[in-house]
């Protein structure tokens, strides 16, 4: 597998589970996570791609520099800011959507996307850093950029949730593109 070469841009968009775990013994993750999986056998490796692929496309189309990565890549890469892709999974219904920031992140980038997402996702966000995995999460390290956020988009083992985010994984990129525009003015 040919490691992936360092580079700068405006985004770094990372596809969390994505490329696992085919891409885990090649690049020396000791905890190779392959993430959840929802109703029907869908997995969340599966789903973060579409809703990655969807924002990367229209901020291209708007002329931004997207770094596009999966959850394992060799490389060090620099940005205006760096989003990280997710679904939680939990016993069913248990948890919802929400965000892990290193403490160098401005608390208003954190709190817009909070704001929009939580107007239209209609189930429990259950907070910031709510465990380590989110607060410290490894990816952070994998970017220089001022502004780093992991997103869990909301919880696949909740059988509603599942049912209400199926069908929006492209809108959920159209909306992360929408919040990334407005933050990163051009």
């Amino acid at each position: 597998m040919a490691g992936a070469r360092a580079e700068t841009g405006d985004v770094v968009i990372q596809a969390g589970h994505q490329g696992r775990p085919a891409s885990c013994a090649p690049l020396h993750v000791r905890a190779c996570n392959l993430g959840t999986s929802g109703a029907n056998g869908a997995l969340e490796r599966d789903w973060t791609p579409i809703v990655a692929d969807a924002a990367a496309r229209i901020l291209r189309a708007q002329g931004y520099a997207v770094i596009r990565r999966p959850a394992d890549y060799a490389e060090h890469d620099s940005a205006r800011a760096a989003v990280f892709l997710h679904f939680d999974g939990a016993e069913p219904c248990a948890s919802g959507a929400s965000v892990g920031f290193p403490p160098s992140a401005r608390s208003e980038f954190v709190s817009e996307w909070e704001r929009r997402y939580r107007a239209w996702f209609p189930y429990r966000f259950v907070g910031e850093n709510i465990s380590d995995n989110e607060s410290q999460y490894y990816g952070f390290r994998k970017v220089d950029a001022p502004d780093k956020m992991l997103i869990e988009f909301g919880e696949m083992t909740c059988p509603a949730q599942f049912a209400w985010m199926a069908p929006r994984l492209h809108e959920m990129g159209e909306r992360l593109a929408a919040f990334l525009i407005h933050e990163l003015p051009r």
